[in-house]
C-alpha cells in the first residue's frame, strides 16, 4: 500500500518532467522523434501506476534530454527555455 502511495505522490511529477523533455526535443526541430516518446510516456501513464511506469516515464526523460543536449550542441543552439547552450 505505501508504494502505491508513492507512485501517487511522485508519477504525476515524474510526468510533467518527461512531457517537458519531450517538448525541449520538439522545439529543436525533432518532432518526429519527440512524438514517439511522447506516446511512450502517454501509454505509460495512462496504464497501472507502479515501478515500470515510473522506469519508463524517467527513461523517456532522459532519452529527450540526452537528444536535446546533442542536438543542441550540434547545432550551437541554446536548449530551449534555458538559454544556454547544450
Amino acid at each position: 500500500m505505501e508504494s502505491r502511495a508513492v507512485h501517487a505522490e511522485s508519477l504525476p511529477r515524474l510526468y510533467r518532467a518527461a512531457l517537458d523533455a519531450v517538448d525541449e526535443l520538439s522545439q529543436l526541430g525533432l518532432r518526429p522523434e519527440a512524438a514517439k516518446l511522447r506516446e511512450r510516456a502517454i501509454r505509460a501513464y495512462s496504464r497501472s501506476w507502479d515501478d515500470g511506469c515510473a522506469e519508463t516515464l524517467t527513461r523517456v526523460r532522459q532519452d529527450a534530454r540526452a537528444a536535446s543536449i546533442s542536438v543542441a550542441a550540434r547545432l550551437g543552439r541554446p536548449l530551449p527555455g534555458t538559454g544556454q547552450a547544450g
